[in-house]
């Protein structure tokens, strides 16, 4: 009985954290999308442009995602939400300053971002089961675990899914799984 009750409690300051941060959740979703579209447009362009470019948006967002976990410090999936950012920092700082390895290298790498990431969504959002729109997290997670097994088993990559399409997708999904967040804990704080 006791145990049920700190989990209520636990649940419902972790849902007032999400609702009063709901911002940055949305500001999080919206980058990863943004950048989840350009690293599926520019793929096409060139391999190292899209490295370069990869590298770029992962680091940007690995900043954003940093800065947007410290504004929900007393959400209980800080932790998880702050090592996705960091994972992704260095990802991309990683990606940007070595383009040139080669695409093997490069895609290898990329997939150990993807996976570090996916294992760290779905923590997180195991921890988070009892919110609302966990579930998004979840699926992002999973994603991010399935374009990881992509880029790993398709070495060498052909030009229909290199590393940036399949890198994109992931990006795109697990923005679509911020916005979903975001929106719930907007819409659940208005009817308060």
């Amino acid at each position: 009985m006791a145990s049920g009750y700190a989990k209520s409690v636990q649940s419902r300051d972790l849902g007032e954290a999400v609702r009063a941060k709901w911002i940055w959740f949305l500001c999080l979703g919206l980058l990863l999308i943004a950048g989840g579209v350009l690293a599926i447009m520019l793929p096409v362009i060139s391999t190292i442009a899209a490295s370069l470019v990869l590298g770029v948006v992962l680091a940007c967002v690995g900043i954003v995602q940093i800065i947007q976990s410290f504004q929900v410090k007393g959400w209980a999936g800080f932790i998880w939400h702050l090592l996705i950012g960091v994972i992704q920092f260095v990802g991309g700082v990683l990606i940007y300053l070595n383009p040139l390895a080669g695409a093997i290298a490069i895609t290898g790498l990329i997939a150990i971002v993807f996976l570090v990431q996916g294992l760290s969504q779905i923590a997180l959002a195991i921890r988070l089961r009892p919110q609302s729109g966990w579930g998004w997290l979840l699926g992002s997670g999973i994603i991010a675990l399935l374009a990881s097994a992509a880029l790993l088993l398709k070495f060498p990559y052909t030009s229909v899914y290199t590393p940036g399409t399949i890198a994109g997708i992931s990006l795109l999904l697990a923005g679509c799984a911020y916005l979903a967040i975001a929106f719930t804990a907007r819409r659940i704080g208005s009817t308060l």
